[in-house]
């Protein structure tokens, strides 16, 4: 008896490890570049990114923290930053739904400095922005509460709300993520020419080749367009672009300086 005993047990164990290799193999295939271009009905495509929104039956608000959901989209990919008006606003309708209504967002609020995004990178480090709040579909009365809600959502048929980075207090309720994933290669086409003058754009500023330029937007989960002069060197990046009706009205016209847009880009 003790032998059949064993055996059954050993069957059974073999069964579970089985079963979890098959939803790790399941769960890395889907959270790639390759798995959310083909998930059409969680992701939205926009200038080459892939935005998927993610969940599974563990990822409750009694589970999963904001700082727990910076892990989950790696290590192919990095908890979604809001790179378009538009992009944002799809959310609130379109991905999330009255069963999974949240999605957490790397959206972080500090005293001082207000508010920013801060993703978890595929090579471990960390990328930050101060955030363009004209480009946040805020819900009505939030992402101004202040106090210990400097953690952010998006929220079904609301748009973008600030709460605690740690639900548990709350009851448990099915939470989402939003993953970003760049594709290995893009086109940042030359379209114009002129810049922007205006701090809160700019992601980085260096004196780089053109290909340099390239390479530094390309890196970037916030980068839309960069202005390169070919005579300086001089390269800017930015989070925004002058393509943007949102944004175009604060363009300065410079010959010197030749303007490259992330292709495939919606506003």
């Amino acid at each position: 008896m003790a032998s059949c005993r064993n055996r059954s047990y050993f069957i059974n164990l073999r069964v579970i490890l089985l079963l979890l290799i098959h939803n790790c193999r399941l769960h890395a295939a889907v959270l790639t570049y390759d798995g959310c271009m083909s998930d059409s009905a969680n992701s939205y495509k926009v200038g080459g990114w892939c935005f998927l929104v993610y969940s599974n039956s563990s990822m409750t608000t009694k589970t999963l923290t904001q700082a727990g959901a910076q892990t989950v989209c790696g290590p192919m990919g990095n908890l979604a930053v809001g790179v378009t008006y538009k992009m944002l606003e799809k959310y609130k309708t379109q991905y999330l739904s009255a069963s999974v209504k949240m999605a957490w967002l790397p959206l972080v609020r500090n005293a001082s400095s207000g508010w920013a995004w801060k993703t978890l990178m595929p090579r471990g480090n960390y990328a930050v922005f101060p955030a363009i709040m004209a480009n946040i579909p805020s819900a009505a009365n939030e992402m101004n509460d202040g106090g210990v809600e400097n953690a952010a959502v998006a929220y079904y048929s609301m748009g973008i709300s600030d709460l605690e980075n740690d639900l548990s207090i709350y009851a448990s309720t099915p939470i989402a993520v939003i993953c970003q994933f760049a594709p290995l290669l893009w086109k940042y086409l030359q379209r114009g020419h002129g810049l922007f003058k205006v701090p809160a754009y700019l992601i980085a500023q260096a004196n780089v080749t053109r290909a340099g330029c390239f390479r530094q937007c390309h890196r970037s989960p916030f980068c839309i367009s960069m202005a390169f002069n070919p005579t300086t060197n001089d390269c800017q990046t930015y989070g925004v672009s002058p393509e943007d009706p949102r944004f175009s009205g604060n363009v300065t016209a410079n010959s010197a300086y030749d303007w490259h847009i992330r292709d495939g880009m919606e506003y």
